[in-house]
């Protein structure tokens, strides 16, 4: 039976899926990481995550499919530079030879080419916020990772707390787009984060939508971000803090 969102035990075991600190920056946004297979339920995907530094900065994980799962990149927020006008931008990709640069979702004829490769920019903070957390959706068609969803909203939040992000994001500039998602997503100020551990930490929670290599379907997107209501959204936020606090205490 799938964990209830309400279920502080299932909470404190995804937040128990926490890796070391995010790895050094790279000269480009590699993610040669191994060989691409079909997968099915229980097996073990690699993800690369990135955030938009300049050079990026990148975090690998490993992540079963259909499991739920929150990913922390420790740290990251230690690379919000509040004196910038950019905002910071995460985006992930899976193994591959080429550059996992960000995928240009106002592009049609980018999304056709690498959609299955490496997802849509998401944005992390802006010069006065930061976002507490995201929630990505992997989907699968037969096994093979198809398409990344970022899946968030602000339903949860006030108008002056939701960051709208564009859909695109040039590295080479580290400049945004012009154009941008119709759905933002929920911030708090950066204030918030002084003398507080890791509360602004980037993270990411995993769901999985779509089929694996045997025909079964994906649920655990039935929990994604989207599907909560306000009330719930907003408890979430107010009680992510704590419960990661008593986690990381242990």
């Amino acid at each position: 039976m799938a964990p209830r969102l309400g279920d502080r035990r299932w909470w404190l075991q995804a937040l128990l899926a926490i890796v070391p600190g995010l790895a050094g920056a790279t000269n480009i946004a590699s993610c040669d990481i191994g060989d691409l297979y079909s997968v099915a339920i229980g097996d073990a995907v690699k993800f690369c995550v990135f955030l938009s530094t300049t050079p990026p900065r990148k975090m690998v994980f490993e992540v079963k499919v259909e499991e739920y799962a929150e990913l922390l990149l420790q740290g990251s927020e230690q690379f919000i530079n509040a004196t910038s006008t950019q905002p910071m931008y995460t985006w992930v990709a899976i193994t591959q030879k080429k550059d996992a640069l960000p995928l240009n979702c106002a592009s049609g004829g980018d999304m056709a080419n690498r959609s299955s490769l490496v997802s849509c920019p998401q944005i992390y903070a802006t010069p006065d916020r930061v976002a507490p957390l995201v929630n990505l959706v992997v989907n699968l068609r037969e096994g093979q990772i198809s398409s990344f969803a970022w899946d968030n909203g602000c339903v949860g939040c006030g108008p002056s707390s939701c960051m709208k992000g564009s859909n695109s994001l040039d590295m080479q500039s580290g400049v945004a787009g012009n154009s941008q998602f119709e759905q933002g997503t929920c911030g708090q100020k950066i204030g918030s984060c002084a003398g507080k551990d890791k509360v602004c930490s980037l993270k990411i929670f995993v769901t999985w939508a779509g089929t694996d290599r045997n025909g079964r379907n994906l649920v655990s997107a039935g929990l994604r971000l989207s599907k909560l209501s306000g009330a719930t959204l907003g408890s979430l936020y107010d009680s992510m803090q704590t419960d990661y606090n008593q986690v990381v205490s242990r």
